[in-house]
Order: structure tokens, then sequence, then C-alpha cells
């Protein structure tokens, strides 16, 4: 699969041109207005503004479609392959998963079956610089960045473009793919539904939840946001939780613990599932799909394109890895970017340190994997003085769900200085057109 992200389309061409084009001040006043009105739709990380990167991103809908369709299948080839590993190779799952969480761990042994009704994955992609797409990790515990994404396309848009803002009707909103997804999830519970959707106390990322409890209102569906503190747990028939509580926060004796070992009663989504997003489970992916029977031909053909080496680090030796210039090491149970060593960046001897450590650590703690060289492209990023051209590194994230009857998931752009592009580490979040909707806006 190929993709126009650094290669721009026709629309995002001409609208960097247009960038380009302006006086300072203008474009500076301009990043400020497309940055407030993003940071009123939800653009924000608890008080503060998550930075919008002015210059948008375009794919044509066949991209962005090719985009979904992969996702969906890395996600179900995934939920197969962890299945496999729970039934037919129980010590393989006691050694893959052996860092997970008290609850994580509850659930693995009782409600994985569960579990694989998976409401969202978010598949995070990274480009290299021909456009072909590879598919670096699977997050599905709390997927994220929905709200962000629409908030950072319409903010642009109505700052920019605000005379041809309904163009943005026909762009996939991610946000109401989640509303979608969650009420189809929730098709069997009682009517009129109830949705509480549960987050920790002083959660960054509750700007997002609170955009979301409102786009469920709209549809005339009582919903709030709660935290631990102040979810109701009756059970009730017609009640359904939106989980963004990371599990590894509950213990599994409380009663919040217990409402997530009985997740159908409850009608819990997100379930319980970090095995998923394991990143040792991943390398299994990679490793066993081209003779994993119980995958689709169309499974196997994805994982075969979008899926780079990927390994358990206990299962290859140091000359596998060479002088490390072309992989990358991280750590199975991170998150966020974190415990990322990229070979090209540190040098071999770093790398060769970072190994040695690695192989320190506790068995199956560890991956490598084929680093997939993602350019760094030229973009204005709003700030508070303006907009300022820096040279960032863009990946793409796009959603899937397992829910029956839910559609192929729109995609989301990230951008950061660094080749690890993450939201907490100073990336901000790019608009994200399909490229006609882009042509309307300009």
């Amino acid at each position: 699969m190929r993709i126009h992200l650094f290669e721009l389309t026709g629309a995002a061409a001409a609208a960097e041109e247009r960038l380009v084009r302006m006086e300072p001040r203008a474009r500076d006043e301009l990043a400020r207005q497309a940055q407030r009105r993003a940071s009123e739709l939800g653009l924000m990380r608890g008080p503060t503004p998550i930075p919008l990167v002015l210059s948008p991103c375009a794919l044509p809908r066949e991209e962005l479609a090719a985009l979904g369709r992969g996702a969906h299948l890395i996600t179900s080839a995934l939920v197969k392959i962890a299945r496999e590993v729970i039934e037919r190779r129980p010590q393989r799952a006691r050694l893959l998963f052996c860092h997970l969480s008290p609850m994580e761990s509850a659930a693995l042994a009782a409600r994985w079956r569960e579990a694989e009704e998976l409401l969202q994955s978010r598949i995070d992609w990274f480009v290299d610089a021909d456009g072909n797409v590879r598919a670096l990790e699977v997050n599905a515990t709390i997927p994220a960045m929905q709200v962000y994404s629409d908030a950072a396309a319409r903010g642009w848009a109505e700052a920019v473009a605000p005379a041809h803002a309904q163009a943005l009707q026909r762009n996939p909103r991610n946000a109401s793919w989640l509303a979608d997804a969650l009420l189809a999830a929730a098709r069997h519970r009682a009517k009129p539904l109830h949705v509480q959707l549960l987050h920790r106390e002083g959660d960054p990322q509750v700007a997002e939840l609170r955009a979301l409890a409102a786009l469920l209102r709209d549809r005339g569906i009582d919903a709030h946001t709660c935290t631990p503190a102040d979810v109701a747990l009756e059970g009730d028939p017609h009640g359904v939780i939106y989980r963004h509580l990371f599990a590894r926060y509950v213990e599994p004796s409380s009663l919040l613990g217990q409402a997530f070992l009985d997740p159908i009663r409850q009608g819990i989504w997100n379930r319980v599932d970090g095995w998923l997003e394991t990143k040792g489970l991943f390398a299994e992916l990679s490793a066993r799909a081209a003779e994993a029977g119980f995958l689709s031909s169309e499974e196997r053909g994805a994982i075969a394109e979008l899926v780079p080496w990927t390994r358990l680090l206990d299962d290859i030796d140091d000359a596998a890895l060479g002088d490390g210039d072309g992989y990358v090491l991280k750590k199975s149970h991170d998150y966020g970017g974190k415990s990322v060593v990229i070979g090209r960046e540190v040098g071999p001897a770093a790398f060769g340190q970072a190994l040695a450590r690695a192989r320190a650590d506790q068995a199956a703690s560890w991956v490598a994997q084929e680093l997939v060289d993602a350019p760094a492209i030229d973009r204005f990023l709003c700030a508070e003085t303006g907009a300022r051209r820096l040279s960032l590194h863009l990946d793409i994230s796009t959603y899937a769900s397992l829910i029956a009857g839910v559609s192929d998931g729109g995609s989301v752009c990230r951008a950061a200085p660094g080749r690890v592009v993450n939201i907490v580490g100073g990336g901000g979040v790019a608009p994200l057109f399909a490229d006609d909707v882009l042509a309307d806006l300009l």
C-alpha cells in the first residue's frame, strides 16, 4: 500500500503554497485563530492546547479506505493470534503476558473471549519516503484521538476557509464513527441507553470525553462523564460504561475491578484487553502469520504487506540486528513512545549498550523491529506566537472495530520534531482531509 503523505496531493500542495505566500503577520494571526478554534472543539490535553499543525494533510478517498481495510485486517488477525496463543500455547502466553497488571491478568484468566468483541483499536503507521505504509503497533486498550482529529480538521477549516466550511460535512469524522461503534456494541442493551464515560480523576483527555458525551446527547442518548468515585455499578440493563481508564489503575478485588470482570452484565466497552497491545504479541503476528492456517488469506496478505519484521528479542541473537542501523528496540509493555531505541539515531555503540541492557531485563520484555524510516517534512505548526516553520516527522493512525456492522474506521495524523511521534512527547495533530474535501475548502 502506498499513500500520498509526503508526496503531497494537489490540494495539500496548493494549501501549503498558499500558506508560504502569506504575509508573515497574517499567517501568524491565522495560526492563532485556527489553534484557538481547534482548542475550543476539544484539541486539549488537560488545560493545555495540543499544537495544531497549520499545514494540512490530504489523502485520496481510496487511500483512506485502504488504510481502514488494512487496520481491520491487522486487528482481526491479532485477535486470532492471541486466541491461538492462549488456547494452544499456554506456556508462550505466560511468557508474553507475564508483565500485565493484576487487573489485566485477572481479565486474561477469566474474560479474554469477551474482550474479543473489540470496540476499537488504533493501528499506528509509519510511511517511508516512497509512500509505503507499515504498521508499527496496535493500540487496543483505550485508543484515543478521535475527537482530537475532528477538532483539528474543523478548527482549521473554520479559520482558514470559513466561507467553504460546509465542505467538511463530507470529510470522515472519527468521533461520529466511535459513537456509531459504541451504539452498535450496545444494540442488545435495554432502551433507552444511559452511557457513562469513565475516566480517572484529572484525566488530561477529559476534554475529548466531554465532547464525545455531547455528541451522544445530540443523538438523544443520556451520556455523561464520570470517575471511579461516582460511577454507577448496579448492572442496569440500560447502562453502558465506556471505559477510558487504564486497567492497571484498578484493583481486581475492588467494586470497580469486579465490574470490569463482569463486562456483559455491566455493559462495558472498552473491555479489559491489555494483552492485545503487547508488542510481543505483535511480534508473534509478524513471525507466524505466513503459516497460520487459522488466518484468512486476506489477513495473511495484509500482514505480509503492512507489518514490518518484528521479533521478541529472546527469539533472535545479536547478529540478526547487525550494528542496529536498520532496527528499533521497544519494550513490550511500554506505551507513549517511551523506551524506544532507534539504532540509526543513537549509533552502533549506544545501540549495542541498549541491547545488552535489554538482554539483562526480564524475559519477553523487549522486541526488535525493522526500522521504517519516515522522513521529516517542512510544515507550519501553530504556536503562541503564530506559525512556526519546522521540520516534522508525520505518522498516521487508523481505527478499526470488530463489532458486527461497524464500518472501517478513519484516520488521524500526528507530527513531531523527533522520530518518535507522540503528543505527550511534544507532538501535535495535523488536520487530515479527504483530498476532494480539501480542494473544495480551498
